[in-house]
């Protein structure tokens, strides 16, 4: 991506119903075919990834993850613009159970005076499904098939309409789930529940371009990437 402004796809989405509210209609278009493979045949979370099931690099087209690539989103909240968000594809892998794992770092600054960094790791099987292998953060820090943790999905190379998965499985961590609720031949929404329940918008070909934190009332849109 080249770094040029991009229009703010997820604040006119949150204008028109893109992200569904209660009413839980007039969402995003129709879905993929019913005949999608969605996540059959996938054992998740999955205590040990096999490293020859798996390829360099994370190309799926909803979630692909170029090294170098920065994202950056406006955080709102009540109509006004609070905070920023940037996300980071790092340059080089980091090795977890035999895989080379795509670092991505997320920099948050909701504009209290206090700024919080995460990183999460990621790596693609052979199908083009993305796994959350890992992650680090002021309060916590696990790796995929060490103490007990597993790997969970991140996006499916197949998304497919009412599909839910676990996003991992860390012992001491509450569990992670996402659940597909709209999606259109371009657009991707998840349900995601992780301690707190937010829903995320991806786009084919960019990734995350937006989410809505339904607990804490916030949103972000991405404004560059």
């Amino acid at each position: 991506m080249s770094g040029a402004v991009r229009r703010p796809l997820a604040v006119a989405a949150l204008a028109t119903g893109l992200l569904l509210g209660t009413s839980g209609c007039a969402g995003i278009g129709q879905p993929e075919p019913y005949d999608s493979p969605g996540i059959n045949g996938l054992v998740i979370p999955t205590p040990t990834p096999a490293p020859a099931d798996f390829v360099d690099g994370v190309d799926n087209p909803w979630l692909p993850l170029e090294p170098g690539t920065r994202m950056t989103y406006d955080l709102s909240e009540d109509g006004r613009t609070t905070g920023r968000m940037v996300v980071d594809v790092l340059d080089g892998t980091v090795p977890v159970a035999g895989l080379a794992a795509t670092a991505v770092e997320t920099t948050t600054d909701p504009g209290d005076g206090t700024t919080t960094v995460e990183t999460h790791l990621y790596a693609q099987d052979e199908a083009g499904n993305v796994w959350l292998v890992g992650a680090d953060s002021a309060a916590s820090s696990w790796r995929a098939a060490e103490d007990g943790a597993e790997a969970g999905l991140a996006m499916p190379a197949d998304p497919r309409l009412g599909d839910g998965w676990l996003s991992y499985d860390v012992p001491g961590l509450p569990r992670a789930s996402a659940t597909i609720e709209d999606q259109s031949s371009e657009m991707v929404q998840l349900l995601d529940e992780a301690g707190t329940t937010t829903r995320t918008v991806y786009e084919k070909g960019v990734g995350l371009v937006g989410l809505e934190d339904l607990d804490a009332g916030w949103t972000a849109e991405l404004v560059e990437g």
